[in-house]
């Protein structure tokens, strides 16, 4: 689980050129015996440097945990010999999904259960943490080999817009000093589908030297994840707004600077960071995005440019919507605002927009 034969060649790579993740991650093992993560990083640790004895002690601890369920579980699929110990606590959807794997047995019923509730219920809450997140890549990432096929299919474009909003949904400070599993959940994520244009902005951001991390229980993580082969984009150079019309959010920031403006619409509510005064009052841009206040009753729509995009906000959810075309095409449609209130016309949109 989690490590490919490709990853583990990658891994082994680390520690014959003694990278600094695998020089950070060995003084880790070493060092700190507490760690929260001391299985995951013992077994790691065996298969990487072949050693029989860290092995034994991953076999060790995890016969003294016996409610580490997933630790349990990587321990007895990268080393093996993890007798059954009862544990009473509830198992979640991914502990459930490691033990079976580890023990070789179906896990037909828990793809099911990820198609078809996990993925609409994260598709209608969104990303609610880096926890969260983390833990969907790793069920998706270990399904994906056991069952052989790709249970993103349930939602394709949630999976690809998803590296897009989780940068825009952390805030500027976070953006700048991101928790380790804020970072290491956008390593993981990258590897999900590195090819997508948004993965390879959410490399570029992960991968900054100065996110690579020292000492903590992420230092392991990150040495999985973080692969410096796959290709990066600089993330300064993406458009910083993005839009889930199902999900009813927008993430948006005016810039890539540690003071700028950013802004969370769901169905939430309004969240925001650095904003100036009465930005909720009037035309804000957030790069190509221009997010205008609903009107009272009607708002006089200009033409758009092809590379231009317009938000309406602040319409009550679902809020019935009459606007005009551009000339020749039928004048007058009716459409709907989002859950959130908000609605994202098409660039032959323009001149009267009007409540209902």
């Amino acid at each position: 689980m989690l490590l490919s034969a490709k990853l583990i060649r990658r891994l082994k790579r680390d520690r014959e050129r003694q990278t600094v993740r695998w020089v950070h991650f060995e003084e880790r093992v070493k060092n700190v015996p507490d760690s929260p993560e001391r299985g995951f990083e013992l077994a790691l640790y065996a298969v990487i440097a072949g050693d029989e004895a860290r092995g034994k002690e991953a076999v060790a601890w995890a016969a003294a945990h016996p409610c580490e369920r997933r630790q349990r579980a990587l321990i007895q699929d990268w080393v093996g010999n993890v007798a059954p110990v009862p544990c009473l606590a509830a198992a979640s959807l991914r502990d459930q999904a490691f033990e079976r794997i580890a023990a070789g047995q179906d896990t037909a019923a828990i793809s099911e259960e990820v198609r078809s509730k996990t993925i609409p219920q994260f598709r209608a809450s969104g990303i609610t943490s880096s926890e969260d997140l983390y833990a969907l890549i790793e069920l998706i990432s270990v399904l994906r080999v056991a069952d052989n096929k790709d249970i993103r299919n349930a939602d394709p474009l949630l999976f690809r817009s998803l590296p897009l909003e989780f940068l825009l949904s952390l805030k500027p400070e976070q953006v700048e000093h991101p928790s380790w599993m804020t970072h290491v959940a956008a390593l993981a994520l990258v590897t999900v589908d590195p090819n997508l244009e948004a993965s390879q902005f959410l490399q570029g951001w992960a991968m900054e030297d100065k996110q690579t991390l020292h000492e903590g229980p992420g230092v392991g993580y990150e040495l999985l994840w973080a692969d410096p082969y796959l290709p990066g984009i600089a993330y300064q150079n993406l458009d910083p707004w993005t839009y889930d019309e199902e999900g009813g959010r927008l993430f948006a920031r005016s810039d890539w600077t540690a003071g700028a403006c950013w802004i969370a619409i769901s169905k939430d509510g309004v969240r925001e960071a650095n904003c100036p005064p009465g930005w909720r009052d009037r035309r804000v841009q957030f790069g190509s995005l221009t997010l205008i206040p609903a009107p009272v009753k009607c708002l006089e729509l200009a033409h758009q440019e092809m590379r231009s995009n317009v938000v309406i906000w602040q319409f009550p959810p679902g809020q019935a919507i009459s606007y005009g075309v551009k000339k020749g095409e039928k004048t007058e449609l009716i459409t709907n605002a989002d859950g959130s209130g908000l609605w994202h016309p098409g660039n032959n949109v323009e001149g009267k927009v009007c409540r209902r």
